[in-house]
């Protein structure tokens, strides 16, 4: 093979891999970012710097499309379809110290809040209505990644979930322990809408109670940063409530 074939061959390969990943969007390229987070395949500092550019792509990809965003007080309860509900330990679960976001699937603490369901015989749907409660929508975002095929021997202790970007407040919403996903990378979703069913999916919340695992990350120089919204989910469903 000639010096010069060899050149060719390789100018060749770098313009192919160049217009796949001008094809992907921000959301693809997040999302690949962060199954590999999940999995403690990509180095923390070279992840950080993948998301602050994805942070101020995703942001001007929401602009385009002419939509508001969502303001705090206007937060939507992150359930619908619900007869009845209680938080763990009454709201107080929430625990971000032992909390890094770069730890993966396996991270250590709780820095979020469970919210329960009416579901007695634990087969995910409500007992006095015989449906799926849905999860929903927070606010009006962007889809960034998604897991739907957990299933018995699956390591992940999360189970099925789905992360939403919100470019109003350069935040990220995770929810987990789906039953069902119904949201796919990229999409646009508006406040109240659903993104899946809750359920019990996950290594330990198959043994447990159907409930949603709600967290709330602010973005700050690339590093998903917890914030406890306990009051926000209370505020948001006496809103939704009286509806």
């Amino acid at each position: 093979m000639t010096l010069r074939l060899i050149c060719f061959i390789f100018m060749l390969a770098v313009f192919i891999s160049t217009a796949i990943a001008q094809e992907l969007t921000v959301f693809d390229r997040w999302h690949k970012t962060d199954q590999l987070i999940r999995d403690r395949k990509i180095d923390p500092d070279d992840a950080r710097d993948s998301i602050e550019i994805y942070v101020k792509e995703g942001v001007q990809n929401f602009k385009m499309r002419d939509i508001p965003g969502t303001k705090r007080s206007e937060w939507v309860f992150p359930m619908s379809g619900y007869t009845w509900t209680s938080y763990r330990t009454g709201g107080k679960d929430y625990k971000d110290e032992r909390f890094d976001y770069f730890q993966g699937g396996e991270f250590k603490g709780h820095p979020a809040h469970d919210i329960f369901i009416l579901d007695k015989d634990s087969n995910s749907v409500e007992d006095s209505t015989g449906m799926p409660v849905y999860a929903t929508a927070m606010v009006t975002g962007i889809v960034l990644s998604t897991y739907g095929t957990w299933f018995w021997q699956d390591y992940l202790r999360s189970g099925n979930y789905v992360k939403l970007f919100d470019p109003e407040s350069k935040a990220i919403f995770y929810y987990s322990h789906l039953d069902s996903v119904t949201v796919q990378v990229g999409q646009l979703v508006t406040a109240g809408e659903p993104v899946g069913t809750v359920g019990r999916t996950g290594r330990k919340a198959i043994h447990g109670k159907t409930h949603i695992h709600i967290a709330y990350y602010k973005i700050d120089d690339g590093q998903p940063v917890p914030e406890d919204i306990i009051e926000d989910l209370y505020a948001a469903q006496k809103r939704f409530e009286k509806k």
